[in-house]
């Protein structure tokens, strides 16, 4: 005759099964986050040129705390998403904006209209990225590619950079993309 199962036996089956499942579905929503913050970012600094996140637009006469009204609203926006130091150097070095003023330097617009992040295989901390842009300019609108990778520290960014065609790149940052 079978022994049935004991009723510990049951419930240690049962607890297991539970914490597998929650396990296994913080994880997925884990990657969401990630994924989304990847997005934001992006979509924060292609979408351009934005208005806010032109310098020129803070440095009034009237104004004597632009920079610090500036330096505000890059920590405000960007901030969430990146490392304290990125954070930090980010805005140090203008990578946050860069296309924001290259676009409206040489007068041309960038849409975001897809980004896809898949995290990387072989190094799980890096998630690689790609989006899809319209280049507009002079009422003419190129669809492009840029790729990149965001590598994350403890669920924020501590780097993103753009890969890709650096023909490509450099054409945006000297507004020379035909």
């Amino acid at each position: 005759m079978k022994k049935p199962f004991s009723w510990k036996l049951r419930i240690a089956l049962f607890a297991t099964a539970v914490f597998l499942l929650i396990g296994g579905c913080s994880k997925t929503d884990e990657q969401d986050k990630i994924t989304e913050s990847i997005k934001t970012v992006v979509g924060l600094q292609m979408n351009a040129p934005d208005e806010k996140a032109l310098s020129q637009n803070y440095d009034t006469p009237e104004e004597d705390s632009w920079l610090e009204d500036y330096t505000a609203y890059l920590k405000e926006t960007f901030g969430p998403y990146f490392t304290e130091s990125t954070t930090e150097q980010y805005i140090m070095t203008n990578e946050f904006v860069s296309f924001h003023h290259a676009a409206d330097r040489f007068n041309y617009e960038l849409k975001v209209r897809n980004i896809d992040v898949e995290q990387n295989e072989v190094t799980p901390t890096n998630y690689n990225f790609t989006v899809e842009l319209d280049y507009k300019k002079d009422g003419e609108i190129t669809p492009i590619e840029v790729t990149g990778v965001a590598i994350m520290r403890d669920d924020k960014i501590a780097k993103i950079s753009y890969l890709g065609d650096k023909k490509l790149l450099r054409n945006l940052f000297s507004g020379e993309l035909e």
